[in-house]
């Protein structure tokens, strides 16, 4: 009361002193709105997904969101596919029975740990995921032959098929790795082209098939073992699509005689491999061509996310210290503020809303700057060409008055000599 007695008798201070406490007020007044919805907006959320396991919950998520995780999974793959690989010979089996098959449970066990325990962190947004079904089926597979009693020989050949399915374990690696994924989606939405294009490719061959068969499928005089049935012409269209081994076909109708079936080869061919063959494999490339840009597009806005989310992350931080600050702030607005800049370190991001600060506008920008380089590198070009013209034409303009002068002077002398002998 003292204190605040002499600040006004002071007059200056007393005023400096109600815009300072005005100030605070008004600071703690917006900062205490602002945390509140903040505040409320994370109850609202943790809210919605209350788990009664928190801890246990946490420890396995953070368990599988850990690229070592991901790495011990590729590993594991890498491992198993080396054994089946070794497996397929007879001799190494025979002696290493035993540990093939404790080796074939153990990486079983992984891959069972690695399913529930996705299962258990996010089983909704697991099953939404089609490469995680498709794990869970191969998974599903893989058990079958160790529940299955092999009693007869049939019986025995059905688990030798569904034992042969265990290599589709290897499969596994697409859903570590986003560029296979990508080029899985692209080959997957060629196939509504992919099946026009073969479509129009069997009815040529059905075509062809009908012709040769009819030219060509003689039992006496003509290539019955290659054209005598429309399934036999089907399989040699086949081979002439795929230009392997049409020399030899083409070899026996000429040594049968028939000279003429070289320009049904050759119209095949061009038709065939040359227009519809190509154009298979045209769109497929288009295709994948667009699935890579489209992964690009993907890691761009993931680099912009996880910016986002940094900036976030800043924000909640300076909350958090600002917010420790008031509560423990006894003087007035000036040593909060000091208190908060003291708290500042000089390695801390800068969060800003500006637009120059966007990943797009400086990839624009950088773009830009290339352009303006190539256009300022062609200006000069331009420049010294359009020097070096006129330094020729001004040494041409040099070399003409240097010659005119030349004639001037010899003009006049001429004339002096004509004066001169005039004179005499």
């Amino acid at each position: 009361m003292e204190q605040n007695a002499e600040v006004k008798e002071s007059g200056s201070g007393y005023f400096r002193l109600i815009i300072q406490q005005g100030a605070s007020q008004i600071a703690l007044r917006r900062f205490s709105d602002w945390d509140a919805v903040g505040r409320a907006a994370a109850a609202a959320a943790a809210g919605s997904n209350v788990r009664k396991d928190i801890e246990f919950y946490d420890y396995i998520a953070n368990i599988t969101e850990k690229t070592l995780f991901d790495g011990m999974i590729m590993v594991t793959i890498i491992l198993n596919a080396l054994f089946m690989a070794l497996e397929t010979d007879y001799d190494l089996k025979y002696k290493l029975f035993g540990f093939f098959e404790i080796a074939d449970e153990f990486f079983m066990a992984i891959y069972t740990m690695e399913f529930l325990m996705k299962v258990y962190v996010n089983p909704g947004v697991y099953w939404k995921n089609g490469y995680n079904v498709f794990d869970a089926i191969i998974l599903v597979i893989s058990f079958v032959p160790m529940f299955a009693n092999g009693g007869d020989s049939s019986a025995m050949g059905t688990m030798r098929i569904v034992r042969a399915f265990r290599s589709l374990r290897v499969l596994k690696t697409v859903s570590f790795i986003r560029g296979l994924q990508a080029l899985v989606v692209a080959l997957f939405k060629t196939m509504k082209s992919v099946v026009y294009v073969l479509g129009l490719m069997f009815l040529l061959m059905f075509i062809f098939a009908i012709i040769g068969y009819y030219y060509f499928g003689d039992p006496n005089t003509g290539d019955p073992e290659n054209w005598g049935d429309l399934g036999c012409a089907l399989f040699t269209l086949f081979s002439l699509v795929t230009v392997d081994g049409w020399t030899d076909l083409q070899q026996n109708l000429d040594d049968l005689g028939m000279d003429s079936s070289r320009i049904f080869t050759i119209v095949f061919i061009l038709i065939g491999y040359f227009i519809f063959f190509n154009m298979f494999i045209g769109v497929v490339i288009m295709e994948i061509q667009h699935a890579t840009k489209r992964f690009e597009n993907e890691v761009q806005s993931e680099r912009e996310a996880s910016l986002v989310q940094k900036k976030h992350t800043i924000i909640q931080r300076q909350k958090h210290e600002i917010r420790k600050l008031i509560q423990s702030q006894t003087g007035n607005f000036t040593k909060l503020v000091e208190q908060f800049n003291k708290s500042l370190r000089h390695t801390d991001y800068t969060v800003m809303e500006d637009l120059c600060t966007s990943m797009s506008f400086i990839d624009i920008y950088l773009t830009t700057l290339d352009h303006q380089d190539n256009t300022v590198d062609k200006l000069q070009q331009l420049l010294s060409e359009a020097i070096l013209i006129l330094s020729v034409l001004l040494e041409e303009d040099l070399i003409e008055m240097e010659q005119k002068a030349m004639r001037e002077r010899k003009i006049k002398m001429s004339e002096q000599q004509v004066q001169e002998q005039g004179s005499i």
